[in-house]
């Protein structure tokens, strides 16, 4: 019982104390520590064969590797702070020998569920640490449709219904509205030069004065039929082949290829 009493007497004059207010702030202050935090960073890099390909009409979801009867994707396996990451190939299908110019376009990229379909794309990201900014991605044909000695002299590639998308990483509407440049040409064609490559075209400038273009990016051309942004029902005929009449007469059977570039480069 005497144990009992004590400690009930102690508590009150506890309490007694703590009403009187400035004795307890410098209490409560005396007794106080604050913690640092420290992280050190360095500029990192993107690219390499397992980086996720964004789904440009989905920004916040990935798409899987194409089927085995789709156009291939080209996965650059090199890495940098400023990168190439993903192009798809250009599928054609058979042309045939006419009077006059022959069109084809390119097939939709598909996938092993089959239930999806995607125009060509092609991705790259800009992780460069801060302060630097600003780059263009350009397109070029380097090589005109071959077979051997035979070449579809004076073909050319129409690109259209371009639509870039950023990675969604952010719910920071700056940060995205940021990330997708301000310039970017959604149609342009590609030519050789008489037999040889042809001009690079600037196809997405990012704006170093802008900050824009930070992060992972995809430019699709084309968008299928179930997409809420873009051109819906495009995806198939959004990449086109044009063979002028004066060839188009007397092409030779074959199977033919071509090479087209991407390239990004920073701004100085």
């Amino acid at each position: 019982m005497k144990a009992r009493k004590i400690y009930s007497t102690a508590l009150l004059a506890v309490l007694g104390v703590s009403t009187l207010g400035a004795p307890l702030l410098a209490s409560a202050e005396a007794g106080s520590l604050t913690s640092k935090g420290s992280v050190k960073v360095e500029e990192g890099t993107a690219g390499g064969t397992d980086t996720p390909t964004v789904d440009p009409e989905n920004p916040g979801e990935t798409l899987p590797d194409p089927d085995p009867d789709s156009p291939g994707e080209n996965k650059n396996p090199d890495t940098g702070s400023l990168v190439l990451e993903r192009t798809t190939d250009l599928n054609f299908g058979t042309i045939k020998t006419s009077a006059n110019d022959v069109e084809a376009f390119a097939a939709p990229v598909t996938f092993n569920d089959k239930a999806k379909t995607r125009g060509a794309y092609v991705q790259w990201a800009d992780v460069r640490a801060g302060g630097t900014y600003g780059y263009t991605v350009q397109a070029q044909l380097t090589k005109q449709f071959t077979s051997g000695a035979n070449v579809l002299k004076g073909a050319t590639l129409d690109f259209s219904n371009g639509m870039v998308a950023a990675q969604a990483q952010t719910n920071d509407s700056t940060a995205m509205s940021q990330a997708v440049p301000g310039n970017v040409k959604n149609a342009f064609t590609l030519t050789d030069t008489d037999g040889a490559e042809g001009p690079a075209v600037t196809v997405v400038t990012a704006d170093k004065t802008a900050k824009e273009g930070k992060g992972r990016l995809t430019m699709e051309f084309g968008q299928s039929a179930d997409s809420k942004t873009g051109t819906p029902s495009t995806d198939d005929k959004s990449v086109k082949l044009t063979v002028p009449a004066a060839t188009a007469t007397d092409m030779v059977k074959g199977d033919y290829e071509a090479e087209v570039k991407w390239s990004i480069v920073a701004a100085e």
